[in-house]
């Protein structure tokens, strides 16, 4: 029998619960046809609002020993990066190909809407290192999954994923067993 780990997920202040429903903003037909984009930018926008997030994931975040953050480009940036000041930890940016200057790694990822290349600036992710991926939004789980297979590969440890907003029917997660997953908004 195969026991599952139980990881407690954050729980919104009920003012973040207004916000997130009163200005997640859902784009039909974004990027591509039959895509239901989920914009945080008018969330983000409200007066607090980063550093709620911040401070609501930190007491999960805090014990795992994060060595660095992985933040997928590009909106995984914002809570990385804010992330990492907070916890005094390392930042990488997984950019898009072409954005880093100097000598890259690169892996490729399939997501809902497309597939493609994602790089990293060559050796910032240091062997043994414990990282925590993280996104604005979780869907299908492809590009956090083909990033943690990145680190796996350098000899680097996952030790968790962080994400604003997860869309609960894509079943994103279900790829990400390899570390607990930490989502505040769920759709």
């Amino acid at each position: 029998m195969q026991t599952e780990k139980v990881v407690s997920q954050p729980e919104l202040s009920p003012r973040l619960i207004r916000l997130f429903d009163e200005y997640l903003s859902e784009i039909p037909d974004f990027p591509i046809k039959g895509i239901l984009f989920k914009d945080i930018a008018p969330v983000l926008g409200r007066k607090g609002v980063l550093t709620d997030v911040i401070s609501t994931l930190e007491p999960f975040i805090t014990p795992l020993d994060v060595d660095v953050i992985l933040a997928v480009d590009a909106r995984g940036f914002i809570l990385g990066g804010a992330l990492a000041a907070s916890l005094h930890t390392g930042f990488v940016m997984v950019r898009k190909p072409g954005k880093l200057p100097g000598k890259v790694q690169s892996f490729e990822y399939t997501c809902e809407y497309s597939s493609g290349t994602l790089e990293v600036s060559e050796g910032v992710i240091e062997k043994s290192a414990r990282c925590l991926i993280v996104d604005d939004l979780l869907a299908t789980g492809g590009t956090a999954r083909a990033t943690a297979d990145f680190v796996y590969s350098l000899g680097a440890n996952v030790v968790g994923y962080s994400f604003l907003v997860e869309i609960e029917a894509l079943k994103g997660r279900d790829r990400l067993t390899d570390s607990p997953v930490f989502t505040l908004f769920r759709s």
